[in-house]
């Protein structure tokens, strides 16, 4: 276990993040959030398919943080194509869907984790940030 924070480091390499959510508020705001807590270099995407195409260009994110219906297909959908093209890429199911089943169900297909956006979106915005910082944190250690 380290006793130092990564992102207080100077050297720490802002990991690349892909935000795809067809609604143009919540992608800002993302980004806004992601920018706030350091994390420099985060692409927006109004729906899955853009997002695809940029990944079929070999410009492959250490994150995908996608609402469940990211505008031109489904989750599951979606993160097959993802799955497809990489296996390494950690993608962060950010949706209003507050079903522990679906949740369940995303995770045991490949996805890194789930979090509700809850009706007041700073919170879940807020409790996004804080599972990628880990999901970081965990990746440094290994």
């Amino acid at each position: 276990m380290y006793d130092f924070d990564p992102f207080e480091m100077d050297y720490f390499k802002s990991p690349t993040v892909f935000v795809v959510d067809k609604n143009p508020i919540h992608n800002s705001l993302i980004k806004y959030h992601l920018n706030v807590n350091k994390f420099f270099n985060v692409h927006t995407f109004p729906s899955g398919n853009e997002c695809l195409y940029k990944l079929n260009k070999q410009v492959i994110p250490d994150f995908i943080i996608t609402d469940y219906e990211p505008g031109d297909n489904s989750g599951f959908e979606f993160l097959q194509s993802v799955r497809e093209l990489s296996s390494k890429i950690q993608i962060v199911f950010f949706s209003s869907y507050d079903d522990p089943i679906l949740a369940d169900r995303l995770l045991n297909a490949g996805a890194t984790d789930y979090v509700v956006k809850t009706n007041r979106l700073e919170i879940g915005i807020t409790e996004l940030i804080k599972n990628v910082k880990f999901l970081v944190k965990e990746e440094i250690r290994f």
